[in-house]
Formats: C-alpha cells, structure tokens, sequence
C-alpha cells in the first residue's frame, strides 16, 4: 500500500510577527504589510523612519547552501538562532539574516545600515518559534 503525505503547510509569512511586535523593534509602520506574489512565501513591511523596507521570506533547501549563495566572505554565525543560523551584514546594500525550523528557511532582509544586524536577529528571535 502506497501511502501519500501531503508537503507540511507552509505558515502565512505576514503572520510569523506582529505589526505591535515589529514596531517595538523598527518603530511606527507605513500601513498594512504587503504579502509576496502568488507562490511567493513572503511579506514586506515599511517603516515611517529606517530602514526604509524590511522583508520577511521562507525557502526550503538547506542553509550551507544560502551561505555559499549569499553569505559573502565573512557571514556571522547566529549559533543562538540555530545550527548554521547566519547574517550577511552586507549583502549586495542589505543585510540578509537566515535560519532554519523544521523544513523551513527563514529570511530576514533590509537594507543595511548600523542597526540593520541587531534589528534582524530581534525580528528572526519572534518570528522562528512561529514556523
């Protein structure tokens, strides 16, 4: 007998923080977050002040393979977000923050700035117990 799975439910991305939440960290935002494209598990925020943008995704696949993709020469391991949990504090002008639950990769990006490492590992800190 052939037994199928269905793939696990991949969470509402807008819903693995809140705007409370998010804004205790960035401060006031621009209206409602936006969710990604169709089959895009993402969701961006806009705060009033800085960072001018802040997006949240999930990927599958593994992390080493992120860290060699975007992990540039000196990524910063986040031991406390996880096994091989990293940041890029320059990836391309934005600071890009990946770990791992389960199946799933989260991705916190905006561009970088001086506060951008620690305003990403405070929204990952929220946003990974969720998934």
């Amino acid at each position: 007998m052939l037994v199928v799975r269905a793939a696990p439910a991949v969470p509402d991305v807008c819903k693995l923080i809140t705007a409370a939440e998010l804004e205790q960290i960035t401060g006031p935002l621009k209206g409602a977050p936006k969710p990604g494209g169709p089959g895009e598990a993402a969701c961006e925020y806009t705060p009033v002040k800085t960072p001018a943008w802040i997006t949240i995704r999930l990927h599958d696949g593994e992390l080493k393979y992120w860290r060699s993709r975007n992990g540039g020469k000196n990524p910063i391991a986040l031991p406390e977000l996880g096994n091989d949990a990293f940041v890029n504090p320059d990836f391309e002008g934005s600071t890009d923050l990946y770990a791992k639950k389960g199946s799933l990769i989260l991705r916190v990006t905006m561009p970088k700035g001086p506060t951008a490492v620690d305003m990403v590992k405070a929204i990952a800190r929220k946003a990974l117990p969720r998934l």
